[in-house]
C-alpha cells in the first residue's frame, strides 16, 4: 500500500517503539486526496485533529490517521455528502447500536449511486442518438436524420427534463 516512513516524533523517548509518522504529502499520496482536502476535512471535523510536529508545527499523520484517511477516501469516491461522511465516521465506534444507522447511510448512498448510474445511461443514450443523427447528416440523408430524431425523441425529452430539474435544484426552486 504505502512505503511506510518510520520516524519518531520529536519528543518521543524511544524511537524503536514510536509510531510511524507521515507528512501531509505522504498522507495525500497514500489516500489519493489533495493536501488542501486533507486540511479542509480536518477544519470541518471529517478528520479528527492531526498531531503537529512541536518544532515546526507541520501536520504529522499517524498510521491510524492513514487508516481513517483511506476510509474517508473511499467514502469520498462514492460521492457521499460531507454530512453523511461525518456521521458515518462518528458512528464507527458505536457498535451494534450504530450499525443500523451505518446501514441506512450506506443504503442511501447506494440509492444515490443507482440514480446517478441511471442518469449516466440516459446521457449515453442521448449521445448515441446525436451520433446517429450527425452520421445521417454527414451522409446528407435528411430523411434518416429526421427518423433518428423521431426515434430518439423520448431520450432527448428525458435528458431535457433532467437538465431542467437540476437547474431548479441549483436555483433553489422546488418545482411545485
Amino acid at each position: 500500500m504505502t512505503a511506510s516512513i518510520s520516524r519518531s516524533r520529536p519528543g518521543d523517548a524511544d524511537a524503536q517503539t514510536a509510531p510511524s509518522w507521515h507528512t501531509i504529502r505522504e498522507a495525500s499520496l497514500v489516500s489519493g486526496l489533495p493536501e488542501s482536502t486533507l486540511r479542509y476535512y480536518e477544519s470541518i471535523g471529517i478528520l479528527g485533529p492531526i498531531s503537529r510536529d512541536p518544532s515546526s508545527g507541520h501536520r504529522m499523520y499517524s498510521d491510524d490517521d492513514l487508516d481513517v484517511l483511506m476510509n474517508i477516501a473511499c467514502l469520498n469516491a462514492t460521492g457521499m455528502p460531507l454530512s453523511h461522511m461525518r456521521e458515518y465516521l462518528s458512528n464507527r465506534s458505536s457498535g451494534p447500536q450504530g450499525a443500523g444507522r451505518q446501514v441506512e447511510l450506506m443504503a442511501a448512498q447506494g440509492r444515490s449511486l443507482d440514480r446517478q448510474m441511471e442518469e449516466l445511461r440516459l446521457r449515453r443514450r442521448y449521445v448515441d442518438v446525436k451520433t446517429r443523427y450527425w452520421q445521417a447528416v454527414g451522409r446528407d440523408d435528411t430523411q434518416a436524420a429526421q427518423a433518428v430524431l423521431d426515434q430518439g425523441a423520448g431520450v432527448i425529452e428525458a435528458l431535457r427534463s433532467l437538465a431542467r430539474s437540476r437547474n431548479r435544484l441549483k436555483s433553489g426552486e422546488s418545482g411545485d
